[in-house]
């Protein structure tokens, strides 16, 4: 007669052996993933090499990156506005042209409020990760309640929120 522990050999046995042909497989679908991946980043490099060979026959040399980006800021309707960055003044927007803003590449957003003179303050954010173009629509206070968000603002109370007065009290 087998004792439990001898007719459990052949199960853990079958079981070391999917084990390792998992491993087997996983290993295998890395490596031909990689293999994959450094083809491709091959095939990219030399394009890039060719095509800079090309350009360099021809004379031209291959566009370096800038380090700096060019945030254009414009309004509309066209009006003179001051764009503010915090504290710091970036300067009025010329009336029928745009502000053009110089910064470093990838140096974060830019929070920016444009004030006009007859219009709402206009809060709005500028990336620096390539050169934009922020158009910003001024809007009258007459059209405040056209803005998405707007809320009424409450009529105010005759006795601006006190408790009704005890008769009783002198």
């Amino acid at each position: 007669m087998k004792t439990p522990s001898q007719s459990r050999e052949p199960q853990r046995w079958l079981s070391h052996r999917r084990m390792i042909s998992v491993a087997v497989a996983t290993l295998f679908l890395g490596f031909s993933l990689s293999v994959v991946a450094a083809g491709k980043k091959h095939k990219q490099a030399t394009a890039k090499t060719t095509e800079d060979v090309a350009q360099a026959e021809d004379g031209e040399l291959p566009a370096a990156k800038q380090d700096t980006v060019h945030i254009t800021i414009q309004t509309s309707p066209p009006r003179k506005a001051q764009v503010k960055w915090g504290r710091k003044n970036l300067g009025p927007i010329p009336a029928p042209r745009a502000l053009v803003v110089e910064r470093p590449r990838d140096s974060g957003p830019l929070d920016l409020v444009i004030r006009a003179a007859g219009f709402l303050p206009v809060h709005t954010r500028a990336y620096t990760f390539t050169d934009s173009r922020v158009a910003v629509k001024l809007t009258p206070p007459s059209d405040k309640s056209k803005l998405f968000g707007y809320r009424e603002e409450p009529a105010p109370s005759p006795d601006a929120g006190a408790p009704p007065a005890d008769p009783t009290t002198p």
